[in-house]
């Protein structure tokens, strides 16, 4: 073998080797920063939905007399993302709480392939979820991924969807495109190397720019009766603060109003390290669809 070929085959593994590192430090970062209960809750209890051949599990609390909040988390992630949320006396009290497992994640398995991360099966299958409580409006709450996935469900849901508060998500298609790390993660020599759920995870994130196109499309035909906020962090590593001014551009005829709110210093993880505001902005929107 030539010394040409050992560098070449050098800088072969040089490469694969830093792809493989930075995809483990990006995913490690996309770790979300919470804690799950040693011990549940017993205010908490456990369901199932049903779509066709999957099955949707869900966590609620609260009292269900009372309008829905509906947590959406990105990936990865699951229903414990919300724990806190859902074992807050307060948020028990005022609404009836719920948090998903997105299809693919959590105690929701994949009955068949999903293709490119498919926004429109995790909206349908997060519909068959509200739809369990068929009176009820709900706000739907998104965080990073499950933001990007929340005004789909809207779509779906027109009549049952009155709010929605889209933390950290990405919107804008073009800002929704693939990092050089999930490319390389998308290889067989990668892909091989990392876990089912950090496979799964780069999958909906290779996917996210096309399925953020199509839901572009039809948002911008749409009129939703329901109000949008939405709330970035400036210093968002993950998303880009630029995803906010393009829903309020974009999208300005399909929601009844749209209010952005930009923390300059914060980051990705909003709903652990701002959760007061996340609180006071749900009933913030309820005492908007409350006013006559």
């Amino acid at each position: 073998m030539s010394k040409f070929q050992i560098s070449r085959h050098g800088f072969a593994f040089v490469g694969l080797a830093t792809a493989l590192i930075t995809l483990i430090a990006n995913v490690n970062v996309l770790a979300q920063p919470y804690e799950r209960s040693a011990e549940l809750d017993s205010s908490i209890s456990f369901h199932f939905a049903a779509l066709a051949q999957h099955k949707i599990h869900y966590a609620s609390s609260g009292n269900v007399e009372k309008p829905g909040v509906l947590f959406i988390h990105g990936t990865p992630g699951g229903w414990g993302a919300f724990e806190n949320y859902l074992e807050s006396t307060q948020l028990q009290r005022d609404f009836f709480i719920v948090s998903v497992d997105r299809l693919g994640w959590g105690e929701s398995p994949l009955a068949s392939k999903l293709i490119d991360g498919d926004f429109d099966l995790q909206a349908r299958a997060i519909k068959a979820v509200m739809d369990q409580y068929p009176t009820k409006k709900w706000t739907l709450v998104g965080h990073s991924l499950g933001a990007s996935i929340a005004p789909k469900v809207a779509l779906y849901a027109p009549d049952s969807v009155d709010s929605l508060l889209l933390l950290a998500g990405s919107l804008d298609p073009k800002l929704g495109k693939p990092r050089w790390y999930n490319w390389a993660a998308s290889t067989w020599a990668i892909s091989s190397l990392i876990g089912n759920a950090m496979k799964y995870s780069n999958r909906e994130i290779m996917g996210l720019r096309k399925q953020l196109k199509l839901m572009d499309a039809e948002l911008r035909l749409a009129t939703l009766n329901a109000d949008l906020l939405i709330i970035q962090g400036g210093n968002d590593k993950l998303v880009s603060p630029k995803n906010p001014n393009y829903a309020a551009t974009k999208w300005q005829s399909t929601f009844n109003t749209i209010e952005v709110m930009q923390l300059s210093d914060e980051g990705h993880f909003l709903p652990w390290r701002q959760a007061p505001l996340v609180v006071q902005s749900l009933y913030k929107l309820r005492a908007a669809q409350e006013q006559p």
